[in-house]
């Protein structure tokens, strides 16, 4: 789709941003709509993005980490899923296909490596699919996840998440309706798991009636996500 502008890459190197198609499907055949920007030379990494149901790949959770890590080198691959292009509903049937398309994506961008790290960003049912991610996928097994305002106490979420193994970032706001202390104090009993709690956040980290809080919480836990990922492994 042509080359984008220069940008500052990891430790001041200049890097050309450029967003590339693959030949991502749908589960049922259609093309799958997603945006994966490729630096040329070499890469810092590799970010794969996946969205809520009704929390989409250029909302500022996703959008804001995607276009650091970009600056610090990152290629970046943000999906859509297949239910989601056709204005469908997140039912079981859609959830099982956006798990094999992830699966697909992610099985095609490693293919455009080798990356020297690995980072995933889920937001909600994202947080889902990373977690299913890294529980089925060796070649994952080195990355870094972030997990944004998971599904808590539920099995989409905690059962998945408890079957993996890579360091982990997980962001929840305290109002948000799967806040559940209860799960959220055995997740981390049973496992290694950085954890981020915005005190009177809702689902999309937005504090209700009060705008300078809430861009506050955002610029928080961009900036927790951003510095977690780069982080050395």
């Amino acid at each position: 789709m042509g080359n984008g502008p220069e940008e500052p890459g990891a430790r001041g190197r200049r890097v050309m941003a450029e967003f590339t198609s693959l030949p991502l499907r749908t589960a049922d055949g259609r093309p799958l709509v997603h945006k994966y920007r490729r630096r040329t030379g070499e890469a810092a990494g590799l970010l794969l993005l996946f969205p809520g149901n009704l929390y989409g790949v250029d909302g500022p959770l996703l959008f804001y980490p995607s276009a650091f890590l970009g600056e610090r080198g990152w290629d970046t691959l943000a999906l859509t899923y297949g239910f989601q292009s056709a204005m469908g509903s997140a039912d079981g049937d859609a959830v099982s296909a956006a798990l094999r398309e992830a699966e697909s994506a992610v099985a095609a961008a490693l293919a455009q490596g080798p990356y020297p790290r690995l980072g995933l960003i889920g937001k909600s049912l994202g947080a889902s699919v990373v977690a299913h991610l890294c529980a089925t996928i060796a070649q994952l097994s080195r990355a870094r996840a972030a997990y944004l305002t998971p599904m808590l106490g539920t099995p989409l979420f905690d059962g998945l998440l408890s079957q993996t193994q890579q360091a982990a970032f997980l962001a929840i706001g305290s109002a948000d309706a799967f806040y559940d202390q209860d799960a959220l104090r055995s997740l981390q009993e049973g496992r290694s798991l950085q954890v981020s709690v915005v005190d009177g956040a809702d689902h999309s980290l937005i504090v209700p009636g009060d705008l300078p809080a809430s861009l506050c919480a955002l610029e928080r836990v961009c900036s927790q996500v951003v510095e977690f990922l780069d982080s050395p492994s």
